[in-house]
């Protein structure tokens, strides 16, 4: 039952891989015909370029992890001799170490503190490396460039574990990690596919201020936080994950089981990505939210001031309009009363003897 198990995990590695290189190259065809159309004749070149640097990206680490040596674990049932060869020989190893202080760790005997500070270095490279793609692939919101932007660095993070260590796994546990590699890539190029604005929204509605709900057009910006929060957030969790499992392999600790290897990471990926996404995750949303406050404060400020000068401009209209009106009343007065002036001067003179009012 176990060795069916292990070629349908194979079987399953096999068509991940070939399928995450399915997915590159259609995506690289689809530059290449945009290319195409802005310069005639220039889509091959581009092709066939994006494909050469696509396959030195994993190349080239690869190469890089099997210049080092193979990872020596601990011997099971051994003999007290092949255990004083094994202790010899990762003595001897870490002494030999770039670090200057894991290296006179080693030479002084104490090499159980050598690993501790080389898993401290490889616990906050893997964090460090979690946390920017929580970043980038949050911004993003692209997912084919989310796909290379996770097995970029994936393969980096490999490839950076094994040189702390100095250190590589075997070629099988390799093909499971990149078997692993290729799987976040694809899960990385759907997840823009998912809408994670009802699933998430309660938590991204308790960071984001309660003011978003009352502006109008504030909400859409909830649900961008919350699909933006979570593409990150998984896509993190899937780079922790294969580098807790390339550090159990290439650490020269134990000897690795699959099953087991499998179970600790997800846990342990599980642990650090709620310190991840609370502490990045809240960089995000108060960017975001500052930046939308702006623009809201801008617009109530322009709102606000443009009511002022209307408001302005009318007392200056009603002011002009009063006076004009004022003036031309008199002017009206004037006139009628000269009028009746002349009549009653006019009338007297036809009435002869009738003496003019003093």
């Amino acid at each position: 039952m176990n060795k069916v198990f292990i070629k349908v995990l194979a079987v399953v590695s096999v068509v991940a891989v070939l399928y995450a290189v399915a997915a590159v190259v259609a995506t690289f065809t689809q530059l290449a015909a945009a290319a195409d159309r802005i310069h005639l004749g220039a889509g091959q070149p581009v092709f066939w370029s994006l494909l050469a640097v696509f396959c030195a990206l994993v190349l080239y680490p690869l190469v890089l992890l099997l210049r080092l040596p193979k990872a020596m674990q601990p011997p099971v049932d051994a003999s007290a001799q092949e255990h004083a060869e094994y202790a010899d020989w990762l003595q001897r190893h870490l002494a030999q170490h770039p670090d200057s202080a894991v290296a006179a760790l080693a030479s002084s005997g104490d090499v159980p503190a050598a690993l501790l500070a080389l898993s401290a270095q490889a616990d906050g490279l893997i964090r460090g490396t979690a946390s920017n793609v929580f970043v980038s692939t949050a911004l993003l919101q692209n997912g084919r460039l989310d796909g290379l932007v996770v097995l970029g660095t994936q393969l980096r993070l490999i490839w950076q574990i094994g040189a702390l260590y100095n250190l590589r796994p075997s070629p099988r546990q390799l093909w499971y990690l990149y078997s692993n590699v290729g799987g976040a890539m694809l899960v990385a190029a759907h997840l823009e596919e998912l809408d994670f604005a009802e699933l998430a929204g309660p938590l991204v509605n308790s960071v984001v201020p309660s003011l978003a709900a009352a502006v109008p057009g504030l909400q859409g910006v909830g649900n961008l936080l919350a699909n933006s929060i979570a593409n990150g957030s998984a896509n993190a969790f899937l780079t922790l994950r294969v580098g807790l499992i390339a550090k159990s392999y290439c650490a020269p600790l134990a000897r690795p089981e699959r099953a087991a290897v499998r179970r600790s990471a997800t846990l342990a990926a599980l642990a650090l990505l709620g310190a991840i996404t609370q502490e990045k995750g809240g960089q995000i949303v108060k960017s975001v939210w500052a930046g939308a406050g702006s623009a809201v404060g801008k617009a109530a400020g322009s709102v606000v001031g443009g009511a002022k000068r209307a408001t302005a401009a009318t007392g200056a209209m009603v002011t002009g309009a009063g006076r004009s009106i004022s003036h031309a009343t008199s002017e009206v007065m004037d006139s009628t009363a000269g009028l009746f002036q002349r009549k009653e001067k006019s009338r007297v003179e036809e009435e002869p003897g009738k003496k003019l009012p003093r």
